[in-house]
C-alpha cells in the first residue's frame, strides 16, 4: 500500500526522523542516472520504503532499481527508437541502507515499478503511481524472496529463422534467442510481467506477450511467440513506370564478375563523370563466366577498362575491390543465420557504405555477379538491410551459383530482381552503333565489340550486363512494370505474391522499354559532357588519345606499357589536355624509331606549331623540344612527318 504524509506538525521524533531522511537521501545516489540529477527540494516527489528479508531482517544492502512501467532495458545492437524506453519517467538506482530503508528523491509523475535485489537470488518489485506535483509516497514494506524463471520460444510465420531481443517490461532484463528461437530469463521476481520482443535486424515487426506469470522459485514457460517480418523494398506503378524510391541521388556501388568488354562498367562511369550519379565503389567478384578463381585477374581486367575510361576522359571512377571469391556455404545447423561467411574487402566496402546511408537515402548495389558479396555483409551486419538496396542482373539464368545467396537477399534484404527469368540478348532490339560515336579510346573499343559480334548477342549480352539494372535509377520510364514475389526455392523461383509483406521486387521482361533502354546507353555514352581532358600531372600517356588516323594500339614488355604506333607518315593522335600554369615547356618524347622521324606538334586553339626532330635507332630513346602553353585546355594534335615511330609518353617539364 502507499501511504502519504502531509499537512501536521512534526514532534521531536519526527524531526529526528526526518533529518535522517535527509542524511540518508544524500548518499549512495547516481545522479547521473535521473533527467537533472540529484534534487532534494521540499516541493519534490519523494519515494521511501522498507525492504526485509523472509525471516524479517532489514536487507542491508540490496540493490534498489526504479524504473517507469513501461521501461525497457537498452541494448547497443538495436536501433535507439526500440532500444529504450519512452523517456516519461524517471530511472534510479539506489541501495538500501543498514536497517534495510531506501529513500528517493525527485521522482517525475507516473507509473512505476521498484525491484529490489538481493544478490541475484532473491528479489521482490512493487508497482505503484506517483500522480501528484509533490509529496512524499511510501511504499508497502517488500519482501525478498527466491527469483523465478522464464523461458519461451520464437517463431517467424514465414519459417525462416531470426535472432531476437527479449525485454521485460519495467524490469532492467534482457535475453536474446539462440537459433532455434529459444530464450531464458533467470532472476526473476515472482509477480506478473508483461514481454517486448524486437528483431536484431531489419524488417522484424515487434510484439508483445502480457500477463506471464512468475511464482516464487518456480518456472514459467511463455509458450511460443508468433513474429512476422515486414515489407522490405516497397514499390508502385506510377504514370506508367516503376517507382521504388530510389534514383540517381542514392550513393551507387557496381559490381560485376569478369569486366572482359569495355561495355561493362561504361554507363555507370559515365554517368559518375557527368556528375549524375554519386559512385562510391567498384567491387570484383567471382560469377558464372569466371569462376571462384579467377577474381584477381579480373580486377586486372577492370583495372585496364577503367584506364581505358580514364584515358577518354571519364574521371571520378573509384578503383576495383575484391569481392567474395567463392560461394557461401550452409552451416551444419542448416539456419541462414548460423552461416559464417568470409570476409572481403567488398563485403566491408558494402557494410561502411551503408552504415554511412540511411533507410530514406540507402545505398544501392548494381551487382552483375552472384550475389555472395552483398550476402556476406548481411551477414556480418544485419543491422544494415534497410539502408542498402541490392539490385541483382539476371540471377536465374545467369548469376545463381550460389543460392544461398539469393536466399540471403530474398528473406534480409531490400531485393529488386532484373531479368530473373529471360536473357538479355532475347529482346531482339538492333544494337547498332551510331556512324559518329565516341572520337576517343572507349569509343574504338565498343566498336571493335560491336565488329566482332556479327550476330549481336554477345553484343546485347554485354550490353545489358553492364549496365542494364542500373539505368531505371536516371530513367524510370525504362521499367513500366514490376511484380511483389515470393522466394520459393532456390535459384530463386518464385510466384506472385498474395501477402503485404513480400520477399522482393521482380521486373518482368514485358516491362522493359528495350529501345529506350538502348538508346539511354548510346546518349549517356556518346555525349561529350562525360569526358574531361587529362590534366597535366608530368607526363602524358601515349594512348591516352581522344582521336586518330593510322594509328595502331600495342604494348611493350621492354618498357611495361601501352604504346601506340605511328604507321608511317600523315599518321596522327589527337589529345585533350588541362594545362594549370601558363609557360614555356619542353616536351620530352619517349620513343622507338629505326630511322630518323620528325613529329610535329600543333594546338588546335592558339595555331601554335613545333616540330622535333627524333633520332633514330635500335633501342627506346628520348627526345626533346620547345613549347609554350598558356594556362587552359588544348587540342593537341601530335602527327608524324617524317617515318613511322612507336611512342610511349610525352612528359611535360615546366621552366
Amino acid at each position: 500500500m502507499i501511504r502519504r504524509f502531509h499537512g501536521s506538525r512534526p514532534d521531536a521524533i519526527g524531526i529526528f526522523r526526518m533529518l535522517v531522511l535527509v542524511l540518508l537521501c544524500s548518499c549512495s545516489r547516481e545522479p547521473d542516472t535521473m533527467a537533472g540529477g540529484w534534487i532534494d527540494t521540499d516541493t519534490g516527489r519523494k519515494v521511501a520504503g522498507l525492504v526485509r528479508r523472509e525471516d524479517g531482517t532489514g536487507a542491508a544492502g540490496a540493490l534498489i532499481l526504479l524504473r517507469p512501467i513501461d521501461f525497457l532495458s537498452k541494448d547497443t545492437t538495436v536501433a535507439d527508437s526500440s532500444g529504450a524506453s519512452v523517456p516519461s519517467g524517471t530511472v534510479l538506482n539506489d541501495t538500501c541502507d543498514s536497517t534495510g530503508h531506501f529513500y528517493l528523491d525527485s521522482i517525475a509523475m507516473g507509473k512505476y515499478v521498484l525491484e529490489a535485489r538481493e544478490r541475484e537470488v532473491k528479489a521482490v518489485t512493487v508497482q505503484f503511481k506517483i500522480d501528484r506535483d509533490h509529496g512524499q509516497w511510501t511504499l508497502q514494506t517488500a519482501t525478498v524472496k527466491q527469483v523465478g524463471t522464464i523461458t519461451g520460444r520464437i517463431r517467424f510465420q514465414d519459417g525462416l529463422p531470426g535472432r531476437v531481443l527479449v525485454r521485460i517490461y519495467g524490469l532492467e532484463r534482457k535475453a536474446v534467442t539462440d537459433s532455434s528461437g529459444a530464450y531464458f530469463f533467470g532472476n526473476v521476481p515472482y509477480g506478473r510481467y508483461a514481454l517486448h520482443f524486437t528483431g536484431l535486424e531489419p524488417f522484424i515487426i515487434p510484439g508483445d506477450k502480457a500477463d506471464i506469470p512468475v511464482s516464487e522459485g518456480g518456472v514459467t514457460d511463455a509458450g511460443e511467440t508468433l513474429l512476422q517480418r515486414a515489407q522490405r523494398q516497397s514499390f508502385r506503378i506510377s504514370g506508367g513506370s516503376v517507382e521504388l524510391g530510389i534514383d540517381s541521388t542514392n550513393p551507387i556501388i557496381l559490381e560485376n564478375s569478369a569486366f572482359q568488354n569495355p561495355v561493362d562498367g561504361a554507363y555507370l562511369w559515365a554517368k559518375s563523370s557527368l556528375g549524375h550519379a554519386h559512385l562510391v565503389g567498384t567491387i570484383v567478384s567471382f560469377g558464372a563466366d569466371t569462376g571462384t578463381v579467377a577474381v584477381q585477374a579480373n580486377i586486372s581486367n577492370c583495372e585496364r577498362l577503367i584506364h581505358l575510361a580514364n584515358y577518354s576522359g571519364i574521371t571520378g571512377i573509384p578503383h576495383a575491390i575484391a569481392g567474395a571469391r567463392r560461394p557461401l556455404t550452409l552451416s551444419p545447423g542448416g539456419s541462414l543465420d548460423d552461416i559464417r561467411p568470409d570476409t572481403s574487402e567488398g563485403a566491408l566496402l558494402l557494410i561502411r557504405e551503408a552504415r554511412n546511408a540511411t533507410p530514406d537515402k540507402p545505398l544501392v548495389l548494381i551487382s552483375g555477379a552472384s550475389l555472395t558479396t552483398a550476402a556476406q555483409a548481411l551477414l556480418l551486419d544485419p543491422s544494415i538491410a534497410d539502408r542498402i538496396v541490392v539490385f541483382g542482373s539476371n540471377n536465374d539464368n545467369y548469376n545463381n551459383q550460389d543460392s544461398l545467396s539469393l536466399a540471403v537477399m530474398a528473406h534480409k534484404a531490400r531485393f529488386v530482381v532484373w531479368a530473373r527469368n529471360y536473357a538479355w540478348p532475347a529482346a531482339g532490339i538492333d544494337w547498332k552503333i551510331p556512324d559518329a560515336f565516341l572520337t576517343n579510346r572507349l569509343g574504338d573499343a565498343l566498336r571493335s565489340q560491336y565488329a566482332l559480334d556479327t550476330t549481336r548477342g554477345s553484343w546485347g549480352k554485354s550490353f545489358y550486363g553492364g549496365f542494364g539494372a542500373a539505368a531505371a535509377l536516371f530513367q524510370p520510364k525504362l521499367w513500366s512494370n514490376a511484380i511483389a514475389s515470393d522466394y520459393v526455392a532456390p535459384p530463386l523461383q518464385s510466384k506472385p505474391s498474395t501477402r503485404a509483406n513480400y520477399d522482393f521486387v521482380d521486373i518482368p521482361e514485358a516491362g522493359n522499354d528495350w529501345k529506350a533502354i538502348n538508346e539511354e546507353f548510346m546518349s549517356t555514352l556518346n555525349g561529350n559532357a562525360a569526358y574531361h581532358p587529362w590534366v597535366y600531372s608530368g607526363a602524358l600517356e601515349a594512348e591516352a588519345y581522344q582521336n586518330s588516323h593510322n594509328i595502331m594500339l600495342g604494348s611493350n614488355a621492354q618498357e611495361n606499357s601501352e604504346v601506340i604506333t605511328f604507321q608511317g607518315p600523315g599518321a596522327w593522335a589527337d589529345y585533350w589536355i588541362q594545362i594549370d600554369a601558363t609557360g614555356n615547356y619542353t616536351l620530352g618524347f619517349r620513343y622507338q624509331s629505326s630511322a630518323r622521324t620528325d613529329v610535329r606538334v600543333s594546338d588546335a586553339e592558339t595555331g601554335a606549331v613545333t616540330v622535333v626532330s627524333l633520332p633514330g635507332g635500335a633501342n627506346w630513346s628520348d627526345a626533346k623540344g620547345e613549347y609554350y602553353f598558356a594556362a587552359g585546355v588544348h587540342h593537341l594534335h601530335v602527327e608524324s612527318v617524317q617515318g613511322g615511330l612507336v611512342l610511349n609518353s610525352v612528359r611535360f617539364i615546366s621552366h
